[in-house]
């Protein structure tokens, strides 16, 4: 089952939900019906046979509309529709965001500890995070990812200079700041892949 399927569940009326699509954005789920259910389709098919895009259901057969699944692999998977694409730009931005919370949550750890400075520096780039995102969100400049992964890179270094002290030494956190430096990097990357490459153009 594809995301698409996941996310086409439940007894949606997909008339009802698309009517306010763009043709362009009918067009898409069109091309792409493979990768929808069943009732999808006949709700695009609806919509697009009323605004005379198609001149029958039968149209689908023609090549055009006859994209088939792709199944290879790929490090940044490539989404067609104007709709999906959205929704995993939001996705990312919201891990990114709850991100931003890590170096807080350590500053007031730190407050308890009666370690001041600790806690402002926490504070203040947990906020600095927060405030990139949020920027990068609304003006979608890939030039602000620079430094976002600046920032990145000090917060790892910092964590990983904090954890390397011997008689403090654990594995495990060591290995929980890698894979969550790791899944950040991949998924600004990523982020930087689906701004760079919109839908069909919009």
């Amino acid at each position: 089952m594809t995301i698409m399927d996941q996310e086409n569940k439940g007894g949606i009326d997909y008339y009802e939900k698309y009517k306010d699509y763009s043709d362009q954005e009918i067009f898409e789920i069109l091309r792409n019906h493979k990768e929808y259910q069943d009732s999808a389709v006949s709700g695009a098919v609806k919509i697009a046979l009323e605004r005379k895009l198609i001149h029958s259901d039968q149209d689908l057969m023609a090549p055009e509309f006859q994209q088939k699944r792709s199944f290879h692999f790929a490090l940044f998977p490539r989404i067609n529709n104007s709709f999906h694409h959205q929704r995993l730009i939001g996705s990312i931005f919201r891990y990114l965001f709850v991100v931003s919370l890590i170096p807080v949550v350590y500053g007031f750890l730190k407050y308890g500890e009666g370690k001041l400075d600790q806690t402002i520096w926490g504070v203040a780039l947990g906020i600095l995070w927060f405030g990139l995102c949020l920027w990068l969100k609304k003006t979608l400049r890939l030039a602000i990812l620079f430094p976002i992964f600046g920032l990145l890179a000090f917060l790892t270094f910092s964590a990983i200079q904090k954890i390397l002290v011997p008689e403090k030494l654990v594995s495990q956190d060591l290995l929980m700041v890698f894979a969550g430096t790791l899944v950040t990097t991949y998924l600004l990357l990523y982020l930087k892949n689906l701004i760079a490459n919109k839908p069909g153009g919009s």
